[in-house]
């Protein structure tokens, strides 16, 4: 496999013991980056259970979907090899089975054709591999792209009907792909590996930022209020699900594999991040911060907020059981999606109904600073269906930086957004507790910040 000369030696010391802390903080994240800039590796492989296609007494199908892989425009390749899972069956030693190569403007009317008849009316190649109990010698081909890049499918088919009949036949298989410049990184995946560098960075600069005003905050207040830590959560869930985005791909450049654990934890924890920014958002929006009488909102939500978490966890992993499916080219694909939609529709419905609630027992002063809070807050929580609807008009090669690139912009923004508004003091720091922590007792006169309403 590839490996790129220009890549740093792992292992090159980043930064000096006498460095201070923030400095090392960011060199270290700088030869990160550095790793996964250089990374580039795919390496799909599978077991796939073929039946006979004489007549369909096998209850294995004839026909199976291999893999897929993106070629940006220029001339790419792909290299394939087979063997039996297992010990071969009587009468196994000449069989063989077809690696069928479809282009995807060809792919969507597959469905509508029998199997076997897929690689007579659409496959663009075909190759005929011989099974045994050991692998089977490379065979590959080339595939060029001179007009806009393309998703090219791989599939596998025992329809030369030389498997036992009334039998199933395990294959293994492995297959290689790459670009033109020997990437082995599919087309939708080309810029994420930079696209995640940065954003580790960047995250990073954010982190310390946030660091030195919650000092600054704790310094003047004595502490730093709940509302705050709940935001460090969601930036620190966001960093650490941005930082294991890049060790995948750093994995990639190891073993063409990626990290399987490392993607689903990044997965779950950017998940999180947005629960936890959901929460937050719906909590201030009921008055938590701004009415000293609900000071312990934050406290009763967490079993809300725990199921609600719970329910994106188990879509993540629903997600990851569906695997490389030849119909899935983002995390959110199909049934994920649709139900992450719902369940952030019903979301916003919730922070409205609070809004509204909130801006009937608040008084004039109040007013502008919740018009505002609406707002922004309705772009967040629109932004996931926003974006998943805008994705679908794009290539399917498109679809998964789009996603992926758009989610993580928002979120940071919101996290941008809150933080200003928790360390200004703007109109939300006049009329909440943030600002009452600062009198002696702890409390504003009256017991309540100004702007709301007191029966």
């Amino acid at each position: 496999r590839h490996r790129s000369g220009a890549c740093p030696r792992r292992g090159a010391p980043v930064a000096g013991r006498a460095m201070a802390a923030p400095k090392a903080l960011v060199a270290f994240w700088l030869a990160v980056a550095q790793q996964i800039l250089c990374a580039s590796g795919k390496l799909e492989t599978g077991t796939l259970t073929l039946g006979a296609a004489a007549d369909g007494a096998s209850k294995a199908a004839p026909w199976l979907f291999a893999g897929k892989f993106g070629y940006a425009i220029g001339q790419g390749s792909y290299d394939v090899r087979v063997r039996h899972s297992g010990p071969a069956a009587a009468g196994d030693g000449a069989a063989t089975v077809d690696f069928e190569v479809f282009l995807d403007e060809d792919w969507a009317r597959l469905q509508a054709m029998e199997p076997c008849r897929r690689a007579t009316l659409a496959a663009r190649k075909t190759h005929v591999l011989r099974l045994s109990e050991d692998w089977s010698p490379w065979l590959g081909g080339l595939l060029e792209q001179k007009v806009r890049p393309h998703i090219w499918y791989f599939a596998m088919s025992a329809c030369r009907g030389d498997l036992p009949s009334n039998a199933t036949t395990q294959v293994d298989f492995e297959l290689r792909t790459k670009q033109f410049d020997t990437s082995e990184l599919s087309v939708e995946l080309r810029h994420m590996p930079s696209a995640t560098a940065g954003a580790v960075l960047c995250l990073s600069v954010f982190l310390l930022r946030f660091a030195a005003q919650c000092r600054r905050f704790r310094q003047s207040a004595g502490l730093v209020p709940p509302v705050i830590r709940v935001l460090a959560a969601a930036v620190l869930f966001q960093w650490l699900a941005q930082v294991l985005h890049g060790l995948n791909f750093v994995a990639y450049e190891r073993n063409g594999l990626g990290d399987s654990t490392a993607q689903t934890s990044a997965d779950v924890l950017f998940m999180l991040s947005q629960v936890v920014s959901s929460t937050l958002l719906i909590v201030i929006a009921q008055g938590y911060t701004l009415d000293r009488s609900k000071d312990d909102l934050l406290k009763t939500m967490k079993p809300c907020a725990a199921v609600v978490a719970l329910l994106h966890v188990l879509l993540v992993g629903h997600g990851k059981l569906q695997g490389d499916d030849a119909d899935k080219h983002h995390e959110n694909e199909g049934a994920v999606g649709w139900t992450l939609l719902l369940v952030r529709l019903s979301l916003y419905a919730w922070f409205l109904a609070s809004m509204r609630a909130l801006r009937r027992s608040s008084g004039f002063r109040l007013q502008p600073f919740l018009a505002r809070f609406t707002f922004v807050g309705s772009l967040y929580f629109l932004s996931y269906p926003v974006i998943y609807a805008v994705v679908q008009l794009f290539a399917p090669y498109l679809q998964h930086p789009i996603m992926e690139i758009g989610m993580a912009m928002a979120q940071t923004a919101s996290a941008l957004w809150l933080s200003d508004l928790f360390f200004t003091r703007g109109a939300y720091y006049e009329v909440s507790t943030l600002s009452a922590s600062l009198l002696p007792g702890g409390c504003s006169p009256g017991g309540s910040p100004a702007g709301l309403k007191r029966d």
